[in-house]
């Protein structure tokens, strides 16, 4: 038996074998999401489009796909409970595999910062990189949501308490900007990074996905009928959000992005970094 997750998770099944393809199709649309955002953005980073207001509106959706991503990952935290519980995990088990997991997803993402790091020294300017991204936020969002996954639904007032401390609070503070993974920075500090995903407020979105998580899939069961039978787009967009798959697609996407427009530019003339 399978889990469901988000980038660095299997995917979560019920103990009977059936799959949460709603949950997979929700991630995989993310994702997909996010590889056209990402795209465009590289395209202006290489001078081959223009930042209209057009694109930055796009950025909004973006920014809603990346919340119903780090919502599922809320959600898969709780799924992975049922399928160890059904293996015959203990809670220790369980909460030290989260802990792993967490660490995983960071280490990932301070590799990112090193490469991006290297790749704005030979490149760039040697200021410019991911200096706090989404798996960065990951890893210690979950870190953050391990010790409160036993208050279950309440997690929901916990989600929407940080979701308002990083929107309307954390934006009022310019200093230490040491603590930008929090949210704090001054008005320069977005043009030097990329992939920037403050604790305030995306740990407040998987906190809120993992109160959601107890509503919807209490013990880790779907816990509301579902008798849509998924077509064939559904069941791509399940399959790219199934699994190991979401976070080699994450990996992967901008160095060939990268890559590709390099060769394009220096073979066409046109743009370049």
């Amino acid at each position: 038996m399978t889990e469901h997750s988000h980038p660095g998770q299997p995917a979560v099944q019920h103990s009977s074998g059936e799959r949460y393809w709603e949950l997979d199709a929700a991630r995989g649309a993310a994702i997909l999401g996010m590889l056209v955002f990402h795209f465009a953005a590289a395209l202006v980073m290489f001078h081959l489009i223009e930042e209209t207001e057009t694109l930055l509106k796009y950025y909004n959706l973006y920014a809603f796909g990346t919340a119903v991503f780090v919502l599922l990952a809320g959600a898969a935290m709780v799924l992975r409970h049922e399928r160890m519980r059904v293996r015959g995990k203990t809670n220790s088990e369980y909460y030290k595999t989260l802990v792993i997991r967490a660490l995983f997803l960071f280490g990932i993402g301070m590799l990112i910062t090193l490469v991006t790091w290297a790749f704005s020294i030979v490149m760039l300017d040697g200021q410019t990189f991911i200096k706090f991204g989404f798996l960065h936020m990951l890893g210690v969002a979950m870190l953050i949501a391990i010790p409160l996954l036993r208050f279950r639904k309440w997690n929901i007032v916990f989600g929407l308490a940080l979701l308002a401390a990083g929107l309307w609070l954390i934006p009022n503070f310019t200093s230490p900007e040491w603590l930008f993974p929090l949210g704090i920075h001054g008005p320069d500090f977005l043009q030097y990074t990329q992939d920037y995903f403050p604790i305030f407020p995306w740990a407040g979105v998987l906190l809120l996905g993992v109160g959601l998580g107890n509503v919807f899939y209490p013990d880790g069961v779907r816990g509301f009928k579902l008798t849509y039978r998924p077509k064939a787009v559904i069941r791509f967009l399940a399959k790219t959000g199934n699994g190991m798959v979401t976070l080699i697609i994450y990996l992967v996407h901008m160095p060939i992005i990268m890559a590709a427009l390099t060769i394009f530019c220096a073979l066409t003339g046109m743009g370049g970094l």
